[in-house]
């Protein structure tokens, strides 16, 4: 654990903050899009893929987006907003109708990382522990950050395995290390596999591999993460159909983002409903 996380822990704890409920990892059987496919098809459902949103703005009934490129803008009112973005995109989003909130979240710091997915034969990963994995502490002499056996980690996965392959996955790039990411794919699988050789015993090619990178895509929760989430969440639950969620509000696992989007659905859900029983905007 790095001095910034042990420090804003130790925070978190002092107030006595709760810990977090249930696993602080999870996954969906099947992959991530299982979920996609499902909101796809479910009845009514408008999925935009690719669509960047530009700007949010209050309406005479609900909020209206802007959305596409900025020489074809469209404009695109609704009942209400659930922002699910990183903290960047939720500050520029909410310069306008919370600009504490967008100040708050413009503290949040990020770390880009990147991913390397690898399968090999079962004979070439015979030398793998029983483990699910390893963490790679600061200041070790290896490139990569975490180790996973994702096929010892996740059941579904080997359960549903019909090619006798065992699928391993690594990650590298800690806060501040941006730039020792800025190098080709094929260097960080080559940095991959000489600390999976040092770590494992592994040696063998890969029959398969995937380097996925994302650019700021780790939250940091550094001191006073737990003020600015404060201010964040008090800040919008004063605009009626607007919510936030998401990684940098309240855990970077799975779990902990679907608790952050479940929460935040329920209050934009119940700021649509009048004492009536009728839509808020039914008229």
């Amino acid at each position: 654990m790095s001095e910034r996380a042990r420090v804003a822990v130790s925070e978190c704890a002092s107030r006595g903050l709760p810990a977090q409920a249930g696993p602080v990892f999870g996954a969906l059987h099947g992959g991530y899009r299982v979920l996609l496919d499902s909101l796809a098809a479910a009845a009514g459902a408008d999925l935009r893929l690719g669509t960047t949103v530009r700007s949010l703005e209050r309406a005479l009934a609900g909020w209206r987006l802007t959305l596409g490129p900025a020489t074809a803008p469209e404009a695109l009112d609704v009942d209400a907003v659930l922002l699910a973005v990183p903290a960047p995109a939720a500050r520029r989003l909410l310069a306008d109708v919370s600009p504490v909130a967008a100040a708050a979240a413009g503290e949040i710091e990020l770390a880009s990382s990147v991913v390397v997915a690898l399968a090999y034969r079962a004979a070439d990963a015979a030398s793998l522990p029983p483990t699910s994995g390893a963490l790679i502490a600061a200041g070790e002499p290896l490139s990569i950050k975490g180790a996973t056996h994702s096929s010892n980690k996740w059941g579904h996965l080997a359960a549903g395995a019909t090619d006798d392959l065992v699928r391993l996955r690594t990650s590298l790039g800690r806060f501040g290390e941006a730039a020792t990411l800025q190098v080709d794919d094929d260097e960080l699988v080559a940095r991959t596999r000489a600390d999976l050789a040092t770590l494992t015993g592994i040696t063998a090619a890969p029959v398969a591999l995937h380097v996925q990178r994302w650019g700021g895509g780790l939250p940091q929760y550094a001191v006073g993460h737990d003020e600015r989430v404060r201010m964040i969440e008090e800040a919008v639950a004063g605009l009626p159909g607007l919510a936030v969620a998401g990684s940098a509000l309240h855990g970077v696992g799975v779990p902990a983002c679907v608790g952050t989007a479940r929460a935040a659905a329920e209050r934009v859900a119940a700021s649509l409903v009048v004492p009536s029983g009728r839509d808020a905007h039914s008229g």
